[in-house]
C-alpha cells in the first residue's frame, strides 16, 4: 500500500485554564491525498485516571464532554467521506486553536500506509503511553550485559548500586563491583536519530563520571562504557558517535562495543 502523507493531533482535555494542566485522551489524523479522517479517543468509561488527576472534578464534566467532541469529530468524519470534489479544510478548522476545554496540539506530519493502524499506534503511545511498558534499549543492554557476566562466573560479583556519597554526589550504576578493586560497567547506546541527541547523551554520563572523578569517588580507569554505536559507519551520527567517543576515552573511561565480549570479560575480572 502506497504511503501517503498524514497530519495528526492529539486531543487534550484541559479543564482548568488557569494552571494549563492537560490529558491526552484521542488522536485525530487526516490523510491529506485521499482526504480521509480517522480519530481514537479515550471511552468515557475510562475516566477515573483523568478525574483523579483533576480532582475534585467530577466525573460526569469527562463524560459529556467526550460525548460532545466524539460527536463533533464523527459527523465532520461523515461529511469528509460523503464529499465529492469540494475543497474545505475541515480538519484545520476542527484542530484550530481556541479557549475550549477541549485543545488541540500542534499540528504533526508523518508518512503512513494505513491511517487507522496508524491512529491506534498514536492512541497507544500518546494516551495509554506504551512505551513505559517496553523496556528501553539500555535496558535490553543491560539484560544483554547480566548475560553475558552469568556466562564467565561473574554475575554475583556485580550488582546495581550507588557510587559517591548522598550527601555529597551520587551516582547509580547498573553494574558494580565493591570488593577489592572497584570496577564499573554502564551499558550505553549510541542508536539516537540525531547527532545532537547522541552527543548530548555521552556527555551527560561523562559528566557524571567527571563529577564523581572530582570528588575522589572513583577513577576513570575504574570504568568501562559498553556501547552500542550507529547502524552506518559513516554520515553525520557516525562523526558525532567517533567524537564523543574520543572525549570519553581522552578521560581515561574504557569504551568497549557491546559485541567485544573478550574485551569486556577482560575489564570485569
Amino acid at each position: 500500500m502506497k504511503k501517503q502523507v498524514c497530519k495528526y493531533s492529539i486531543i487534550r482535555f484541559q479543564p482548568y485554564a488557569e494552571t494549563e494542566e492537560f490529558a491526552n485522551i484521542g488522536i485525530v489524523l487526516y490523510a491529506t491525498a485521499s482526504k480521509r479522517l480517522e480519530f481514537r479517543l479515550l471511552d468515557s468509561k475510562q475516566h477515573a485516571r483523568i478525574t483523579h488527576f483533576f480532582d475534585p472534578l467530577c466525573k460526569d464534566v469527562f463524560v459529556q464532554t467526550n460525548k460532545v467532541i466524539r460527536c463533533e469529530i464523527e459527523r465532520i468524519k461523515k461529511f469528509m467521506d460523503n464529499a465529492t470534489g469540494e475543497d474545505i479544510d475541515l480538519y484545520a478548522e476542527l484542530v484550530r486553536c481556541r479557549e475550549d476545554i477541549i485543545r488541540f496540539s500542534d499540528n504533526r506530519v508523518l508518512f503512513c500506509s494505513d491511517p487507522v493502524k496508524t491512529v491506534d499506534e498514536l492512541f497507544e503511545h500518546y494516551v495509554h503511553r506504551s512505551f513505559l511498558h517496553e523496556p528501553s534499549y539500555e535496558e535490553k543492554m543491560k539484560k544483554q550485559m547480566r548475560d553475558l557476566l552469568d556466562r564467565y562466573d561473574l554475575g554475583a560479583k556485580y550488582k546495581e548500586g550507588a557510587v559517591g556519597e548522598r550527601d555529597k554526589y551520587e551516582v547509580r550504576f547498573p553494574f558494580v563491583r565493591q570488593n577489592k578493586k572497584l570496577k564499573i560497567i554502564k551499558p550505553i547506546h549510541f542508536t539516537h536519530d540525531k547527532p545532537s541527541q547522541l552527543i548530548d547523551h555521552g556527555l551527560t554520563w561523562l559528566a557524571k563520571v567527571q563529577q564523581l572523578e572530582r570528588l575522589r569517588f572513583v577513577r576513570p580507569d575504574e570504568i568501562l562504557f559498553a556501547y552500542d554505536g550507529p547502524e552506518k559507519s559513516e554520515g553525520n551520527l557516525s562523526d558525532a558517535f567517533y567524537e564523543i567517543k574520543e572525549q570519553i576515552e581522552r578521560e581515561g573511561i574504557t569504551m568497549a562495543d557491546m559485541d567485544s565480549q573478550n574485551e569486556i570479560i577482560s575489564f570485569a575480572r
